[in-house]
């Protein structure tokens, strides 16, 4: 029998190796910058000489060269907030150089990796051979630590792109920069910025999603996003509120992180004083950001769109553009006659933004963005599901079965869903996302796949017809001719130039090509449909309740014509990228719908892409959402009959496995009477679980259970376990009465059992536990964990048919750590320190 003395060496020794479940714990390969590796020094912006406007000058035609890029990947160190962190650079910068070319030339990039652990570089939205593309295991060859990887492909293509690493979560840190690919004939003098926007946050990113996995309450603290009851209250939303969490629904977020900064070319604040007043100048936007929409303001009057994803459109006045992560676009702008111009560019959480000032003189500053009301967002979703019938299923996902779907549209809406008034009229092409055809002011359109008939959307002017089927990879008739900025007269120069009208909000649907881009119908067609699916609570991601280790490749035949649909079933907002293609992204537009390599689907929103299929081997499919493609929200789209590579011939196990990676985390509470440590290892499906507590007396519990969830919205798991206990001064006669198997040996205050039992989450975030020992004895357990009181108060509560029961309250400082109190019907009232991990 061991004495007092030797069980609390025991127990001090269970807590010190629980509390060492990060080291133990299976993390994810690759990491973007080893623990320990020193620094090359600081890494800088880039230098404003590379920040001037950079004036394209009109040429005739341009016979392609061969351009070199040398390109150093390093550690380097970054202070964006008054504290020193770790960062990746090229070349010394942060964003990366910006590439330029001319359509026709051959691009020859040497990269070289100057870390200790394996990089990538993706060219974003370039047309190229398949083993340039740079996915690690998938289609490229991961550069190893000293290694050198030479990329070298034509240009065949015009416009604004970027390139960032596709290994882990390094694009989070840095390795990100802008490509500029000028067309070979320019009729017209333009000075152009590119303006790369980036997010950017002091936790390194393995830890930011290790705290996603763990759904702590911090970053909605750090926000005011919390939605907790107490603000519900006092807003008159308390039924909105108590209606959310009956549906297991967690609170609404338009992000998942709360970012410290958000930059421009690596800047909060950059200046541009070589632009003139009276100036009509281009700027090539790019959203480089790992997880952040941003909304782009222009303080010295409307912003004429002319390009989208590098692909010019028919131009059309914005006073308000929301870009999706890893989207692009080109505006044009006036400088104003006097004062420096502000073109700001607002988190879609209203948390931050970055500002680039255009002229020179007092700052014309651009009107700020009022903060998201969640309570109303909470309510207008709710109505959405009502109003559909839609069962709201459970950790932020939509029930597909439910009769939901029907008569619900939001294709080619923004995303936005501000007032939910659908009485009243829109502007423009703007049809709110709902199928209006039951109602006699809509009768005749046609909003399946979110188009409406060919017809309505007839060619502005007589251009010939787009011949993108008929030249393989061509951009071809995609750009506009002549570099001419899609029909707009440049012969009279640009200098004040008219933006044509005030413009208003962005909407999808006002993006227009220049040529009708309907694909060759006598091809032969492929239908493929994806829901968008997740898990808010574990942090699951996946197309179809699949996240890439567990999906299948999706097939696609070379020659034939692809329609994919995707309906998101999840409450957040997700930017689809596919690599090595452009798609028609199928709006009001009709045959002229865009043409893009990357499109937000907003939440409960349905999307339609068609492209032709004209490439050969395996493409990734992902979520551009960095942390949600770490997640499993990522499919390999794969051609027939195609060559397989030495990844393919091992079903991509490398890239397969990160998503399923293990994390850690726990709570350890050190209060007055009694210490508390509750531990989880987790993967996608399976979780081992630990409880425990011991107070100052020698009295102990603990609890393990290993469990694995069994439904697709892991609302049920299975688990065995063992309840290891002995509360030696609390033992009594009592104990074994009331039935259920209760013996001296086995009860509440003293137990050594192996179990097997199930989990269940119940409306209200309550999770059910329904076990029973070897012996037969059952119990029954509810447990509610982070109710939240008010923005930083959060209460647990949970009792069981063994009359045990606790109550505690925590108020969180930190990441880290908690003030807390509990009571515990066996240990007492206490009150300390919660630390969190």
């Amino acid at each position: 029998m061991l004495n007092n003395s030797d069980l609390m060496r025991l127990l001090a020794l269970l807590f010190f190796l629980l509390g060492a479940l990060p080291l133990a714990a299976q993390m994810p390969q690759h990491q973007a910058m080893p623990k320990g590796q020193a620094a090359n020094g600081p890494a800088t912006p880039p230098p404003d000489a590379d920040l001037r406007g950079h004036v394209v000058t009109p040429r005739a035609n341009h016979a392609g060269h061969r351009v070199e890029y040398d390109l150093y990947v390093d550690e380097r160190q970054v202070n964006y907030t008054g504290k020193t962190r770790l960062a990746i650079a090229i070349n010394g910068q942060i964003p990366a150089p910006t590439l330029r070319f001319t359509e026709g030339d051959t691009a020859i990039i040497r990269v070289h990796n100057q870390m200790s652990v394996e990089t990538s570089i993706h060219w974003h939205g370039i047309l190229l051979p398949n083993q340039y593309d740079g996915v690690p295991y998938l289609n490229t060859a991961p550069i190893e630590p000293g290694g050198t990887h030479t990329f070298t492909f034509p240009l065949i293509q015009s416009g604004t792109y970027w390139y960032h690493s596709h290994t882990m979560l390094q694009e989070q840190s840095g390795l990100y920069g802008s490509i500029v690919i000028q067309p070979r004939e320019v009729k017209y003098e333009l000075k152009e910025y590119v303006l790369l926007l980036s997010d950017w946050t002091d936790h390194p990113p393995k830890e930011v999603l290790r705290y996603l996995k763990r759904a702590g309450e911090w970053f909605a603290v750090q926000k005011g996003a919390t939605q907790s009851y107490g603000e519900a209250i006092a807003a008159g939303y308390f039924k909105d509120k108590v209606r959310q969490e009956w549906g297991r629904m967690p609170a609404m977020d338009l992000t998942d992180i709360y970012y410290n900064k958000f930059l421009t070319n690596g800047r909060e604040k950059s200046y541009y004083p070589d632009a003139k007043p009276g100036e009509v100048v281009r700027l090539r936007v790019i959203n480089g950001s790992a997880s952040s929409y941003f909304y782009l303001q222009y303080s010295g009057g409307p912003m004429q769109v002319i390009a989208a994803d590098g692909i010019n459109v028919e131009p059309f006045p914005v006073s308000k553009l929301e870009i999706a992560t890893a989207e692009t676009y080109d505006l044009l702008v006036t400088i104003p006659p006097a004062g420096a111009a502000e073109l700001r560019a607002t988190a879609n959480d209203i948390t931050g933004y970055s500002s680039s000032y255009f002229g020179a003189g007092e700052p014309m500053k651009a009107p700020d963005l009022p903060r998201i009301n969640y309570f109303q967002m909470m309510r207008e979703m709710g109505s959405m599901g009502n109003m559909t019938g839609m069962d709201m299923g459970g950790n932020g996902e939509m029930d597909p079965n439910g009769s939901g779907m029907k008569g619900m549209n939001m294709k080619g809406g923004s995303g936005d869903m501000k007032g939910m008034d659908r009485g009243k009229k829109k502007k423009g092409n703007e049809t709110s996302g709902m199928n209006m055809g039951d109602t006699p002011a809509m009768k005749g359109m046609y909003m399946q796949n979110g188009t409406m008939p060919a017809s309505t959307a007839p060619s502005p002017q007589n251009r010939p017809m787009n011949e993108q089927e008929k030249s393989g990879k061509s951009m071809g008739t995609m750009q506009d001719k002549g570099g001419s900025m899609a029909g707009m007269d440049m012969s009279g120069g640009m200098a004040g130039k008219s933006m044509g009208g005030a413009g208003g909000d962005f909407n999808y649907n006002q993006l227009r090509a220049l040529n009708p881009t309907t694909l060759d119908s006598t091809r032969q067609w492929r239908d493929i449909k994806l829901t968008l699916t997740g898990n808010m609570l574990r942090y699951v991601w996946s197309f179809d309740n699949k996240t890439l280790s567990k999906a299948d490749k999706i097939p696609i035949r070379r020659g034939e014509n692809v329609r994919m649909t995707f309906t998101n079933l999840t409450m957040m907002r997700h930017p689809l990228h596919l690599h090595g293609h452009f798609f028609r992204m199928v709006n009001a537009q009709g045959a002229y719908s865009p043409m893009k390599h990357t499109f937000d689907i907003p939440a409960m929103g349905t999307v339609t892409i068609e492209f032709e299929a004209n490439e050969e081997q395996d493409w990734f499919f992902h979520c551009h959402i960095l942390y949600h493609m770490m997640a499993g929200m990522a499919r390999i789209i794969s051609y027939d009959a195609s060559p397989q590579n030495e990844f393919a011939k091992t079903n991509y196990k490398y890239l397969k496995r990160e998503d399923n990676a293990v994390y850690p985390w726990f709570d350890l509470s050190v209060h007055s009477q009694a210490a508390y440590l509750e531990g989880t290892l987790s993967n996608n499906r399976n979780a081992l679980e630990f409880e425990g507590r011991v107070n100052y007396e020698g009295n102990y519990e603990t609890e393990t259970h290993l469990l694995r969830y069994l439904d697709k919205r892991q609302l049920w798991a299975g688990f065995v376990g063992y309840d290891f206990r002995d509360n030696k001064t609390l033992r009594s006669e009592a104990d074994a009465e009331g039935g259920n198997r209760r013996t001296v040996e086995n009860n509440r205050n003293f137990r050594r059992q192996a179990e097997v039992g199930v989990y269940y989450l119940l409306p209200m975030l309550v999770r059910a536990e329904l076990r029973t020992d070897l012996t037969g004895q059952l119990r029954l357990r509810l447990e509610r964990r982070d109710l939240p009181l008010s923005n930083n108060v959060f209460m647990d509560i949970s009792g069981n048919t063994d009359k045990e029961f606790t109550l505690g309250f925590r108020y969180m400082v930190s990441k880290y750590a908690s003030l807390s109190t509990n009571y515990d019907n066996q240990y007492g009232w206490g009150a300390g320190l919660t630390f969190h991990y």
